[in-house]
């Protein structure tokens, strides 16, 4: 069991959390450590192994709500495959790293609200501008490492963006991506997901893991349809001690 101070959240949502990290070697008796996290912190975040059911009872019976699955995916490169209309789609859009007015460009479009399926933005103790304040510092936290932001242009109009990371040699991480209000019923959404491929395959990589929550149906779609694979789920409980 890992346990994480979630320091991070006191800026972005004004309020102490700690995460807990349930691993499979992990007992049930193991989370009774839970109790003393309770007793310090406002937030806590755990996340289970989607198989270990006596932990998700465990976790139900003290209170803690169920509010997403978080669904990790892989994708071979030579597997990335796009539909025939895809195909015909993908090449109009095109990509290029962001500068300083892109990327003001990007936080406004957070700030409208461009995640709809966030836990954060879901759950009634935030609000939709701690939602956005928490993606924005997210993301400005990794352009300081060394993380990239990308925008996806279709006829001279930003539509929507990607970040791109190299995780371990060779394989790439696009942590978030998402389309700006504009363009978000556009068909062009699979760009999000087809993009940082196009991107991994340029600098040789191999691989390209992701992250996405079960509450966004269409965005596990799209990356099924190129070629993803699932690989491990959590279940995510929260509870607040407010």
């Amino acid at each position: 069991m890992k346990i994480t101070d979630a320091y991070w959240e006191k800026r972005n949502l004004g309020i102490t959390c700690t995460e807990i990290i349930i691993e499979n070697g992990d007992q049930l008796s193991h989370l009774e450590e839970i109790n003393d996290v309770l007793e310090c912190v406002e937030y806590v975040v755990v996340k289970v192994p989607s198989a270990r059911f006596e932990m998700n009872n465990y976790l139900t019976q003290k209170r803690f709500v169920f509010i997403e699955g978080s669904i990790n995916l892989y994708l071979d490169l030579k597997d990335a495959v796009l539909t025939t209309l895809q195909q015909r789609l993908n090449g109009v859009v095109t990509y290029a790293e962001m500068d300083e007015v892109d990327l003001s460009q990007l936080y406004y479009e957070i700030e409208r609200g461009m995640f709809k399926s966030d836990r954060i933005l879901l759950d009634d103790f935030f609000t939709e501008k701690q939602a956005a304040a928490r993606y924005i510092n997210w993301i400005k936290d990794e352009l300081a490492k060394s993380t990239q932001a990308y925008k996806m242009v279709y006829k001279d109009d930003p539509i929507g963006f990607f970040t791109f990371r190299e995780v371990e040699k060779n394989i790439f991480y696009p942590f978030l991506a998402g389309m700006y209000k504009k363009y978000a019923s556009s068909g062009l959404g699979f760009e999000t997901v087809r993009k940082p491929i196009e991107e991994a395959i340029k600098r040789g990589g191999h691989t390209i893991h992701t992250y996405i929550s079960t509450n966004n149906t269409a965005v596990f779609r799209v990356h099924i349809q190129q070629g993803f694979s699932v690989h491990e789920m959590q279940y995510v409980f929260v509870k607040h001690n407010k």
